[in-house]
């Protein structure tokens, strides 16, 4: 998996944004962004075990 991708986990999807061992990303894990901000808006991700994303190969774009 790599940065950029787009991910299913469960009936969330989100975008790939860290791969394992990069900004503490554990071991077999990437960092998942699902469009979340904190109360400051500053973008959240969550770290998910590989095993458990599933790839998108199919996306829309709009400008």
């Amino acid at each position: 998996m790599k940065k950029g991708t787009f991910v299913k986990v469960g009936d969330d999807v989100g975008v790939i944004v860290t791969v394992a061992f990069e900004d503490q990303t554990p071991e077999e894990h990437v960092g998942i962004w699902f469009g979340e901000k904190d109360v400051n808006n500053i973008p959240m991700y969550r770290t998910v075990p590989e095993k458990y994303c599933k790839t998108i190969l199919e996306v829309n774009q709009y400008h």
